[in-house]
């Protein structure tokens, strides 16, 4: 299946089916900027407001899934739909055969998931390995602790 595999298939195939210039006409990019802009603005103010209320880290990384799964959501939503001064409405099809359209949207939504599933990746790992400790005194104790063990007392 994957013998035969020939990287100007994929790249004509790419440009033919009109992803790029469907995905231009019907704003997809501007959506996705700016759920990218307002998403990292959500996690930057949750990052730094969740520890403040002593909010468990569970509850960061259900903010940043939601985000990340709402994503794939937004750009499939942008490709349907278009916020006119009439309000939102359908957007126009093109003269693009059924099956471009069929490949286009798939082509969106995989887009969409792969961007997300990098994202998290990196976002999610990092939360992660941010570990808060409530306690101010829990450098002082193990301080403490490991002086102790040595043989040093405290006065």
């Amino acid at each position: 299946m994957f013998s035969h595999y020939n990287p100007d298939q994929f790249h004509t195939f790419v440009m033919n089916s009109g992803f790029f210039e469907e995905v231009k006409r019907r704003k997809v990019y501007r959506v996705a900027a700016a759920y990218i802009i307002a998403a990292g603005g959500i996690i930057q103010l949750a990052s730094a407001a969740f520890p403040a209320w002593e909010l468990p880290n569970w509850a960061l990384r259900l903010v940043i899934t939601l985000l990340l799964l709402g994503f794939p959501i937004a750009l499939m939503l942008a490709w349907a739909y278009d916020i006119t001064p009439q309000g939102v409405r359908a957007t126009p099809t093109s003269a693009v055969p059924g099956s471009h359209r069929r490949r286009n949207v798939i082509m969106l939504v995989a887009t969409g998931v792969i961007i997300s599933a990098a994202a998290g990746f990196f976002l999610l790992r990092r939360v992660s390995a941010h570990k808060i400790d409530r306690r101010p005194e829990s450098d002082f104790t193990h301080i403490g602790h490991a002086l102790s063990r040595e043989g040093i007392q405290r006065s």
